[in-house]
């Protein structure tokens, strides 16, 4: 279910940039489709090791150098085996991986625009949908036993470069890196007990094309 609603979100996106193409400037409009490569930051939890995934986005330039787009992901992030995210000794054998969908809104500024490349700092927002299949060896006299981790939504704020080359006078071939922070981790729980809240801050890399229409 989680996999379909995921295409039609994608074929939707990419249908609303066709259609509002030019809608806030002269300029054509640009669709990126790109892969990512996430290094969690496990400085405050330690619950995942890496994460990887798909970006897709539109953007317009409203008032060039200055530009504004949406964008919608999909990633899946690895539990670290060795991890101690919640800091209790009764919890071990961390496992399982969880299934992000960022949607988010995005500033962008074009620093160099040169004949047939492009340097473009980014910033944006994004708030993630999170389906957990992460799971926890409870070890308390009471439980015993495998248990599910439930982790809700988060909201991230991200900021980052990207290098741009023409390849034709319509499509570009990418590649960029950058850093994602949480503004609201998401609440995490276990046999309906709240734990510390899981987070998904980190630095990220990116490779990809954007098409011009």
């Amino acid at each position: 279910m989680m996999k379909k609603a995921v295409l039609f979100l994608f074929a939707a996106l990419l249908g609303a940039g066709v259609a509002m193409g030019g809608m806030l400037s002269e300029e054509p409009g640009e669709l990126t489709v790109s892969g990512q490569f996430f290094f969690p930051d496990s400085a405050d939890c330690d619950l995942f090791k890496a994460g990887y995934g798909a970006l897709v986005s539109y953007r317009e330039w409203f008032s060039f150098p200055w530009g504004a787009g949406i964008s919608l992901g999909v990633s899946q992030w690895q539990v670290d085996n060795d991890s101690d995210a919640f800091k209790y000794d009764k919890l071990s054998d961390y496992d399982g991986d969880a299934t992000l969908i960022p949607v988010g809104a995005s500033l962008y500024f074009n620093m160099i625009d040169w004949d047939n490349w492009n340097l473009i700092l980014e910033t944006g927002l994004q708030y993630v949908f999170v389906d957990s299949g992460v799971t926890v060896y409870n070890n308390e006299e009471t439980a015993q036993e495998t248990q599910d981790v439930d982790i809700d939504g988060a909201i991230l704020w991200n900021i980052g470069a990207e290098y741009e080359y023409m390849v034709t006078e319509n499509l570009y071939v990418l590649g960029g890196l950058g850093y994602q922070m949480d503004v609201m981790s998401g609440d995490t729980e276990y046999a309906g007990r709240s734990v510390r809240d899981a987070e998904f801050e980190g630095g990220y890399v990116r490779l990809g094309a954007k098409f011009l229409f």
